[in-house]
């Protein structure tokens, strides 16, 4: 967050400095917040007439995503703090949450939800969303982040998830862990036992003519999956490959693999690039 202390902060930009640039802001220039309501939930800490938040609160199109600040990481060392971190948004929350295909549903479960960036990105897209992890801190910050945001059809709950007993859904999604990442946060790196486990409980917790959407890298996609799977690409063939996978399983048996690259124009999937590959108009990958 260093670069943000070059910058002047005016007394508009105070809130975004506190919460999104992470820089501690006198108390006079945040008149408009509800500071005693947010220290009650801990969000801030206020000491010697200047606030300073304890974690970021990041604007989305209409909603409030609540995560870790970036420079957590630097407050707090040791690895079992750093496994319980709830991240910021990447580019990977982005490719999961643009990759659904619009219409609403009945029912969405979010495997592995963290903040639950992507039902608060698009909670128009189920009438009740379940946002399930493994971490009480996601499921704690994704509640304040629902609440903050006015979304109150979104259920969080704290599970393994290999364990998960729920209500089936017309869309499960998830935007899964590294394999084999050094990192130790919980967040951040996994196993193999990981995807074998969210696999199932994914199709699992499918409603009949349902589909499954996640992100995550190619090695983690099992060849075993039934009926339509269909997979796009969009990393270099030089760099370690990452996905979105689309799978219903109760369509007829097809698998089919695309590359599509990134752009300015369009910096991250959208389900027009799953039809593009099923209609064979992306470049093939075997």
């Amino acid at each position: 967050m260093s670069g943000f202390t070059k910058l002047p902060v005016t007394p508009a930009a105070s809130t975004l400095a506190l919460f999104v640039g992470g820089l501690d802001q006198p108390i006079s220039r945040l008149g408009a917040l509800p500071l005693d309501a947010l220290a009650e939930h801990g969000l801030v800490d206020i000491a010697n007439d200047t606030v300073h938040a304890t974690v970021a609160i990041l604007p989305l199109e209409q909603t409030l995503v609540v995560c870790d600040r970036l420079d957590a990481d630097d407050d707090e060392s040791s690895a079992s703090s750093r496994r319980d971190l709830v991240c910021w948004p990447d580019d990977s929350s982005y490719h999961l949450a643009s990759a659904i295909p619009p219409g609403r549903r009945e029912r969405w479960i979010d495997l592995a939800t963290g903040s639950a960036f992507a039902p608060l990105t698009r909670p128009a897209l189920a009438s009740s969303i379940l946002g399930i992890d493994l971490n009480p801190r996601a499921i704690r910050f994704a509640g304040l982040g629902a609440q903050l945001s006015g979304v109150s059809h979104i259920e969080l709950t704290r599970a393994d998830i290999g364990e998960i007993i729920a209500e089936p859904a017309q869309l499960v999604t998830c935007n899964a862990p590294i394999l084999a990442d050094p990192d130790p946060a919980i967040w951040r790196s996994t196993d193999q036992a990981f995807f074998d486990r969210m696999w199932r409980s994914a199709r699992a917790c499918l409603a009949p003519g349902g589909e499954v959407i996640v992100h995550c890298v190619v090695e983690g996609i099992p060849d075993e999956l039934e009926g339509d799977v269909t997979t796009v690409v969009y990393t270099p063939p030089e760099e370690p490959g990452y996905a979105v996978t689309w799978w219903s399983p109760d369509a007829p048996a097809r698998r089919t693999t695309g590359y599509r690259e990134l752009t300015t124009a369009r910096p991250h999937l959208e389900p027009r690039d799953r039809d593009d590959v099923r209609a064979g108009a992306r470049p093939a990958l075997t």
